[in-house]
């Protein structure tokens, strides 16, 4: 449940239920998705949570990836630790409250007593894990992985200065013993986390257990001397990508990684922006074309006859093919320019994602040009045309991103223009959904029926009329078709991964990528439709439904995007 959902949609439903009802189904989706690799890459997929190398942390001989964790409230039973561990935290934190529950998920060894579940397997990582347990006298102790006992004192305890370390927890005690903790963090927290810092000899462990809301508390925390930050109800209240946010607002304020000495030809910004403008160049020939003689020269030599005499004979088929081909004109000058964006705005700031999404692209791309060869129909030029793409696209593979660094803006609160933007998210994310979706339906209908309902009786012809027109200009029209769905599928892509990996604050490159994406294909889209007369509503309904969510996309996300 990325932040797009949870706080839009998902946590809106889960807190109509009651508590228990409602963390049963939250844990319920992460553990089933926690139990398998496939279910653990559609968590990476969906978010890409895994911290950067550079917030690793040692702390009483133990690296952590992250000096983020997650607290053991969050999940007691330890039901969904496989998934939560895929959430960019460091370690987890579990305890011995649940006795037989950890014994089955998480095994466990005996020890004076007290369960300490083993580190759940995560592919080939095991997080280290915290364990909570009590003594005899009902003192709260926290064992780090060393077996280094550290005891558990309320934030607002006293400083003292003969401690090998303490974790503060937040909160206040309850009537039977146990803790309340807020999703909030106590305004003179990071105060306290100093003055104990100051207190404790060098190196001791220092963890705050509960209290961070938001990734300025996180930054706060860290920035006053703690080691380790132990998140739970800030995980429910603010979203299972409040880890990551904290991650990425500790990555601000570190200094940027020295820059690799290498040539511009070896950069994939570079490269990718060459992609970009010629996909560019094309759309642009491809809408002249479609507005004109739509018929290439070696098009007319396939069907053995000229646009003019096509048009005078079949005037309706001749419309419908400058109609498929503006529309795939419009989508390929969206996409170049927003493979151009993806070069200079996200590969070259070294933006996590950005090279994949290209790649992937355009791999998608490419791989729709064997769609259409059933109809016995082979394109030199598009030929052409991919061959030199591919090899910008291995050159993309093969070089060094970035080249240009520049720091992301912290996003340390959740303000108003944060809270539109996972709505404005939501809705693009539907948005490159809908487009694989189209893309994919195309693409089928152009390697087999080739037309469909609406489309006949735009020709006002019958399938067995469609049929007769033979084989060779069935062929074109049905590479027409499969190219605009290619099309569509590569756009679908690299409208979603970015999306999905490159949403951040202050980050307007990926606003202009989206905003310049979707003019000229809705304009070639919507405006060729009304041209030729091809308006029948069932063929324009999803059109105009993705005009409004591309359109409502860009308005909420624009002050968050756009954020200096």
């Amino acid at each position: 449940m990325p932040d797009w959902f949870y706080r839009t949609v998902a946590q809106r439903a889960l807190f109509c239920l009651p508590d228990e009802a409602g963390r049963a189904v939250a844990l319920g989706v992460i553990g089933t998705l926690g139990k398998s690799a496939p279910g653990r890459a559609v968590i990476e997929f969906m978010g890409h949570m895994a911290p950067e190398p550079r917030l690793a942390v040692t702390v009483a001989g133990t690296r952590y990836a992250s000096p983020i964790g997650l607290g053991w409230r969050v999940d007691p039973e330890c039901r969904a630790s496989a998934g939560l561990a895929c959430f960019g935290v460091g370690c987890l934190e579990a305890t011995d409250a649940n006795r037989r529950q950890v014994r089955r998920e998480a095994g466990e060894t005996l020890e004076d007593g007290l369960v300490h579940p083993e580190p759940p397997q995560v592919g080939t990582i095991r997080l280290p894990v915290l364990k909570r347990h009590w003594d005899l006298n009902g003192h709260e102790w926290l064992r780090l992985p060393d077996g280094t006992n550290l005891p558990v004192l309320a934030w607002d305890h006293a400083t003292e200065t003969e401690r090998p370390g303490v974790v503060l927890q937040v909160g206040m005690h309850n009537a039977d013993g146990g803790w309340s903790v807020p999703a909030k963090m106590p305004a003179t927290l990071p105060e306290k986390v100093r003055a104990w810092r100051t207190a404790l000899p060098e190196g001791a462990p220092l963890i705050v257990a509960g209290g961070i809301g938001s990734p300025g508390d996180a930054v706060a925390l860290v920035q006053a001397g703690a080691d380790l930050l132990l998140v739970d109800a800030g995980m429910v209240y603010r979203g299972p990508g409040l880890v990551k946010r904290c991650n990425e607002a500790l990555l601000a304020r570190l200094p940027a990684p020295p820059e690799a000495a290498v040539g511009l030809f070896r950069r994939a910004w570079f490269w990718t922006a060459i992609l970009g403008a010629a996909m560019g160049v094309g759309g642009a020939a491809t809408l002249a074309l479609s507005l004109t003689r739509v018929l290439l020269p070696y098009d007319e030599h396939y069907l053995g006859l000229t646009a003019p005499v096509l048009e005078r004979t079949m005037p309706t088929l001749f419309a419908f093919m400058a109609h498929d081909r503006a529309t795939l004109a419009g989508v390929m000058l969206g996409l170049g320019w927003l493979y151009w964006c993806l070069g200079r705005g996200g590969i070259r700031a070294g933006r996590h994602g950005a090279q994949t999404a290209v790649t992937a692209s355009a791999l998608v791309g490419f791989a729709s040009f064997f769609a259409f060869f059933g109809f016995g129909y082979f394109d030199t030029l598009h030929a052409f045309v991919a061959v030199v793409l591919l090899q910008f696209t291995v050159q993309i593979m093969v070089s060094v991103p970035g080249g240009g660094e520049h720091p992301p803006v912290p996003a340390d609160e959740e303000d108003a223009a944060w809270r539109r933007a996972q709505w404005g998210q939501l809705l693009w994310v539907v948005h490159a959904v809908g487009l694989l979706f189209a893309g994919g339906l195309i693409l089928g209908i152009g390697m087999t029926s080739v037309f469909v309902a609406e489309d006949l009786g735009f020709l006002c012809m019958t399938a067995e009329q469609v049929q007769a027109l033979g084989e060779r200009l069935m062929g074109v029209v049905a590479h027409d078709r499969a190219t605009l769905g290619g099309m569509l599928l590569a756009t679908g892509t690299a409208m979603l991964l970015p999306v999905l990996w490159c949403f951040r604050r202050g980050e307007a490159w990926l606003w202009r990528a989206m905003a310049g994406l979707g003019l000229p294909a809705y304009v070639a889209a919507i405006g060729i439709h009304y041209h030729v007369g091809y308006t029948d509503w069932r063929h324009l309904v999803p059109a105009w439904i993705g005009l409004g969510l591309w359109v409502a996309g860009l308005g909420l996300s624009r002050g968050y995007l756009r954020a200096r």
